[in-house]
């Protein structure tokens, strides 16, 4: 472990790898070509400010750290790749992963919503049902993730690590990474079959990213992570990219909190079907710990951020659970609804000029409506956004 590739200098690979530097690692932070963000990464080093005041300034002239791009050819192989890129990237690096990798490099993925890997484990796919497995058995993949299965037929061989980041983070305009409270990862093996020496190499860099100011924990089934770290995504995420607000204001809105509740019901029936028990499936009242714990509240969710900047987002979030359950014949209307008010918003962030989002909240009243610049604007076909805010005020009691 002596070599350290990280791939995506934002929040989260600025925060990993900053904790592997302070732990004495060797470190090459590779960004995106064409970056006036990785550029200044390369002049200035990188800059953090934690939750209890401390702050960070890694040299770009540090002898253990290298900040280079993705299109620099480091004719060099790597112990260790993390890729903490968005989801929606990741087919843009996998040349890039396979020219700094030998056979013995591990992957460690660090993306929210349902990784491309979901379905690579055989022990896992077959203790499935018989029309689920039927469905999976000839092609292991998601549409909504990996669409032709690009990334599962490229990474697949790689020995890989799923991980799970907890940790509300910001960039400021000036690429400063705000840490909003003490960050949280879970790591643990793609495949159920995991052997000891990849066991105690987790185990290893769980105890390295402890002991540099990072809670990390090992466990034995990263897909009842996943699904946890999920649910804060699509109770959090989606609602502050339609209405582009934090997480304080969503949850003193009763027709958010309304449909909040319901998409944990309707998460947990997809997932209780695809292996995770309902005793390791999220509650609501876990959920609300965690969203109203402090440093949580005044956050505006890496999603909304992206929609914010007018940039692609990982709508996956909630289009891949929407898949899974269309696969498994499950009815999921509200999460049906809301992920094709994403997608329209996708859209509408995409080609504005203004304010990205097209919800508005009205506290008072608790309902949601179309904002103005939405209702005049030409990008999205509007029709189909009442259409779909008509659906979920139909399965959402309190904010009909």
């Amino acid at each position: 472990m002596k070599n350290i590739l990280i791939i995506g200098v934002g929040s989260v690979g600025a925060l990993m790898g900053a904790a592997l530097i302070k732990a004495g690692l060797k470190i090459t932070f590779a960004g995106k070509p064409n970056s006036s963000y990785t550029q200044t990464l390369k002049r200035q080093g990188l800059h953090l400010h934690y939750a209890n005041g401390e702050s960070l300034w890694i040299s770009a002239l540090h002898p253990q750290v290298r900040f280079v791009d993705t299109a620099t050819d480091l004719k060099q192989k790597f112990d260790i790749i993390i890729i903490a890129l968005k989801s929606n990237y990741l087919t843009e690096v996998i040349s890039y992963i396979h020219a700094h990798s030998t056979p013995e490099t591990i992957l460690i993925h660090a993306q929210n919503g349902i990784p491309y890997w979901w379905f690579n484990c055989d022990r896992y796919v077959t203790s499935l049902s018989k029309n689920i497995f039927n469905d999976l058995n000839s092609s292991r993949h998601l549409n909504t993730v990996d669409p032709n299965g690009t990334l599962y037929q490229n990474l697949n061989q790689f020995r890989s690590i799923g991980c799970v980041v907890k940790a509300p983070c910001q960039r400021t305009p000036e690429g400063k990474i705000i840490v909003r409270k003490i960050p949280q990862l879970i790591l643990g093996s793609t495949k159920k079959n995991a052997n000891y020496q990849q066991q105690e190499i987790i185990k290893h860099l769980c105890n390295v990213f402890s002991q540099s100011g990072i809670k990390a924990s090992y466990t034995d089934d990263i897909r009842i992570a996943v699904c946890n770290k999920l649910a804060i995504n699509l109770t959090t995420n989606v609602f502050s990219a339609l209405t582009g607000k934090v997480i304080a204001e969503l949850t003193a809105n009763s027709s958010i909190n309304s449909l909040i509740k319901t998409v944990i019901a309707e998460m947990r029936h997809i997932f209780s079907c695809y292996g995770i028990p309902l005793a390791d499936l999220p509650t609501e009242a876990k959920i609300y710990a965690y969203i109203k714990a402090p440093g949580s509240q005044s956050h505006l969710p890496s999603l909304a951020q992206d929609f914010a900047q007018h940039k692609l987002g990982e709508v996956s979030l909630i289009t891949a659970p929407v898949e899974m359950a269309e696969i498994a014949n499950l009815e999921t209307p509200t999460l049906k609804s809301l992920s094709g008010l994403l997608q329209l918003a996708q859209t509408y962030s995409l080609n504005s000029k203004g304010k990205s989002h097209i919800l508005t909240l009205d506290n008072d009243s608790g309902h949601c409506s179309l904002t103005e610049e939405v209702c005049e604007s030409m990008i999205v076909k509007k029709h189909q956004m009442p259409n779909l805010l008509n659906q979920l005020l139909q399965v959402t009691p309190l904010a009909a």
